[in-house]
C-alpha cells in the first residue's frame, strides 16, 4: 500500500468532520466527567454550540467549557436556530434532576426547553447516562444503588425518553457514536438510498407471525439483541425504528419481517 492509500481515509475523516456542528446540553452531573470532556474536546475539528443549566456553571470547571472552545448559547431565539440546523445534538451531562424533567415534559431552563423542542422536532438526541444511571459502577460505589424503588423510577425516566426517541450511551461510547453518525453523514449516496434498502430487506412472512415480535420504538440495541449474530428480525406493524436502528439494519443487511 502506498502512502496515498494510507492517507485518503485519513484526510476524508478530517474533510467529513470540518464545519459539523454539535449542539451540547449539560446539566450538572459529575459522573466521568473529566473523562467525557477530554473526550469532546479532543476532537478539534469539531464545532460545539454549548447550552448549560446554572447548575452546571457552578460545578463544572471553566477549563472543561473553555477547551471545548464552543460557542456558549444564552438566549431562546439562538437556542431554537440550533435545535434546527446542528448536526447532532447530544446531552454528555445529564442528572436524575434534567432527566425526570424532561421525562414529564418540564421546560424551565434553556436545556430542559432546548431538549424538549428537539424531541418535538423528531431530531436525534444522544445522552450520555453515567450520571444519573444507577447501575453505573461510579454510583454504584457510592451507594447510590440500594434503593429497588428509586432506581426502577430513575430507569421509568429513562424508558420514558427512549419512548420518544432518545438515544442512551454509556460515555465510553461517546467518540465512537460521534464518528458512527458522521460517517453515515458523510455519504450522500447512502443516505439517499438509505429508506428503499431497508425497505428492499422487508418480508411479509404470515406463517412467522406466531414468532415473538418487536414492537414500540426500536433502538440499535433491540435489533442487535433481536438478530443475535443472525440476518432476520420479526416486527410488529407499526413499529418505528431509530435512525441508528436503521442504520444497523441497512450495514448489516438484516431482513425485517413485518407481520
Amino acid at each position: 500500500m502506498n502512502i496515498e492509500d494510507l492517507l485518503r481515509p485519513i484526510i476524508a475523516e478530517i474533510v467529513n468532520k470540518m464545519n459539523k456542528r454539535i449542539l451540547l446540553f449539560i446539566s450538572g452531573g459529575a459522573v466521568n466527567l473529566k473523562g467525557i470532556f477530554e473526550t469532546l474536546s479532543s476532537m478539534q475539528m469539531l464545532q460545539y454550540d454549548i447550552v448549560m443549566t446554572e447548575a452546571s456553571k457552578k460545578v463544572i470547571p471553566e477549563e472543561y467549557i473553555t477547551n471545548l472552545n464552543g460557542r456558549l448559547i444564552d438566549c431562546k431565539v439562538e437556542l431554537t436556530k440550533a435545535v434546527r440546523e446542528d448536526d447532532i445534538i447530544i446531552v454528555p451531562i445529564m442528572t436524575r434532576n434534567t432527566l425526570a424533567k424532561c421525562a414529564a415534559g418540564i421546560e424551565d431552563n434553556l436545556v430542559t426547553t432546548g431538549i424538549a423542542e428537539a424531541i418535538m422536532m423528531n431530531k436525534e438526541v444522544i445522552v450520555v447516562k453515567d450520571s444519573f444511571d444507577p447501575q453505573n459502577q461510579v454510583n454504584i460505589s457510592l451507594g447510590f444503588n440500594k434503593n429497588a424503588a428509586y432506581n426502577k423510577l430513575i430507569l421509568g425516566y429513562e424508558d420514558k425518553l427512549t419512548s420518544f426517541g432518545v438515544k442512551f450511551i454509556n460515555a465510553a461510547d461517546i467518540k465512537r457514536t460521534i464518528n458512527a453518525r458522521f460517517s453515515i453523514m458523510s455519504n450522500a449516496n447512502e443516505n439517499l438510498n438509505h429508506e428503499s434498502a431497508i425497505k428492499n430487506t422487508v418480508v411479509n412472512k404470515e406463517e412467522t407471525c406466531n414468532i415473538k415480535k418487536l414492537s414500540g420504538i426500536l433502538t440499535i440495541e433491540d435489533i442487535m439483541l433481536a438478530a443475535n449474530n443472525s440476518k432476520e428480525i420479526w416486527v410488529k406493524e407499526g413499529s418505528l425504528l431509530t435512525p441508528l436502528a436503521k442504520d444497523y439494519i441497512y450495514n448489516n443487511g438484516i431482513n425485517v419481517n413485518y407481520c
